[in-house]
């Protein structure tokens, strides 16, 4: 589910082998979407494992090239100021692989039952923070999102939002997709929390972006 920096390889074998867990024995690599946070060292991780990789459609061509979908815009002047300087030293390149045949590669409004994966849930596409973006919902109402939804403290006025977003409209449809089936929405960044404060936001959107229309994707 997701990894992580390209440079952070060997701290992962680390804590796997701490929780006596064995790569070769993972049968699949789930990337939300394509950002190097989430997929930084994915090409070394299938080299050396078993796993089938599991992404949209959409990722296949920056996946490829190891780079980020750089279209769309900051929440807000602020958040922009804070990340753009950490943006130019990270530079957000990692090593590009290749979809494999072996690969399971969705495409669409993707709705994949556990039937096929074996997974106790469904996989839904989610975009908005990015266009490959795809979230599990597990039966049991937990649903790993990726960054389509954010808790860091309201960091920068973000309010469950992604730090960055490529399309405000299909982030907020997303939304109102894992309200159904989801219960606790658990978050790339920041701590889980109830779907429904998704749905307490979606009520009240219009409003607040009314009055932060000028720092907002106007």
């Amino acid at each position: 589910m997701d990894i992580y920096y390209y440079h952070r390889y060997d701290q992962f074998l680390k804590e796997f082998k701490s929780e006596k867990i064995i790569p070769g024995e993972i049968s699949y690599l789930f990337l939300t979407h394509h950002h190097d946070d989430h997929a930084g060292f994915a090409k070394r991780f299938l080299i050396n494992s078993q796993a089938r990789l599991i992404v949209h459609n959409n990722a296949i061509p920056f996946l490829k090239m190891g780079i980020h979908d750089n279209r769309g815009k900051y929440w807000n002047k602020w958040i922009q100021q804070m990340l753009d300087p950490l943006s130019k030293i990270i530079n957000h390149k990692y090593p590009g692989l290749k979809a494999r045949k072996e690969d399971i590669i969705l495409e669409g409004n993707v709705l994949k039952n556990s039937l096929d994966l074996r997974l106790d849930g469904k996989i839904i596409f989610t975009p908005g923070h990015s266009s490959d973006s795809i979230s599990i919902v597990f039966n049991d109402g937990n649903a790993i999102v990726g960054d389509v939804a954010m808790n860091l403290f309201n960091l920068g006025e973000t309010k469950y939002r992604p730090f960055f977003i490529q399309d405000i409209n299909e982030l907020y449809r997303s939304w109102r997709k894992l309200r159904f089936g989801a219960r606790i929405i658990f978050p790339a960044h920041g701590k889980p929390f109830a779907v429904d404060k998704l749905s307490k936001k979606l009520s009240v959107i219009k409003k607040e972006e009314l009055i932060f229309k000028q720092e907002i994707f106007f």
